[in-house]
């Protein structure tokens, strides 16, 4: 028996919501929405961003280690 859409959610949806969810993370915890989107869409490790904003790295440096 075929899944209807409804029964199965597609993957890019799920992948598009994961990466806004971080982006907005990282946009709350300080970063402009241009660098935020680019690490939100990398494999980088979200808490650990977090951790070395709340810590004072700088912005561009933080992307520098990160990407």
């Amino acid at each position: 028996m075929a899944q209807t859409s409804e029964q199965q959610a597609p993957t890019s949806t799920i992948s598009d919501a994961v990466v806004e969810w971080r982006r907005e993370t990282l946009e709350r915890a300080g970063l402009v929405t241009e660098r935020a989107e680019r690490i939100a869409a990398s494999d980088a490790d979200l808490h650990e961003a977090v951790r070395l904003l709340e810590q004072g790295c700088a912005p561009e440096l933080l992307e520098r280690i990160l990407l």
